[in-house]
């Protein structure tokens, strides 16, 4: 079973946002930082300008400027459609920083989704998906998950053959 995984048809890669919204002190140097609000309303209006504003943006916490650092957020598209991108530091040039997403989905998000996927391809009830993570969006990441559908029980390999932007296409296989 294939499946793309749709998180809005945007196809950035690469946000900058040079206007910060405070820096951290760790004692003898500021640090700059995207607060988690700066980092929610670019996201949201950057899936706007290209025509799919999220219902919600929901970040946990202020992303230090520092090369290599992470964040998460969640993104609702629809009720039934969501991922989490990987905000991650790319430059840091005074009090500019830059930082790139790529798509990931939560563990509860990919249960959902191979859920779905099962039961729009073979039409069977699904009676519990559960999934050891999510998955991020590399290509040939993969994740397992194990499925009750059907009367029967099954492990799956859920793989990631291709990235685009914020999308990524997966497919679902047995173990």
């Amino acid at each position: 079973m294939n499946a793309t995984v749709a998180f809005a048809e945007v196809a950035f890669a690469t946000v900058a946002l040079a206007a910060l919204a405070g820096c951290i002190t760790d004692g003898e140097h500021d640090v700059p930082s995207v607060s988690r609000q700066a980092l929610q309303s670019d996201i949201s209006e950057q899936l706007a300008k290209v025509g799919n504003p999220p219902q919600s943006v929901t970040c946990q916490e202020d992303l230090i400027g520092q090369v290599g650092r992470t964040a998460r957020c969640d993104v609702m598209m629809s009720d039934a459609n969501g991922f989490q991108p990987i905000v991650t530091i790319s430059r840091v040039d005074g009090s500019t920083v830059d930082y790139e997403m790529t798509p990931a989905i939560s563990q509860e998000q990919l249960e959902k989704d191979v859920a779905r996927l099962i039961a729009q391809n073979s039409g069977d009830r699904v009676d519990s998906v559960a999934c050891e993570s999510g998955l991020e969006g590399r290509v040939d990441a993969t994740a397992h998950c194990d499925v009750d559908a059907g009367g029967s029980k099954a492990r799956r390999i859920v793989r990631v053959t291709e990235v685009s932007g914020l999308m990524m296409d997966f497919n679902l296989t047995a173990e």
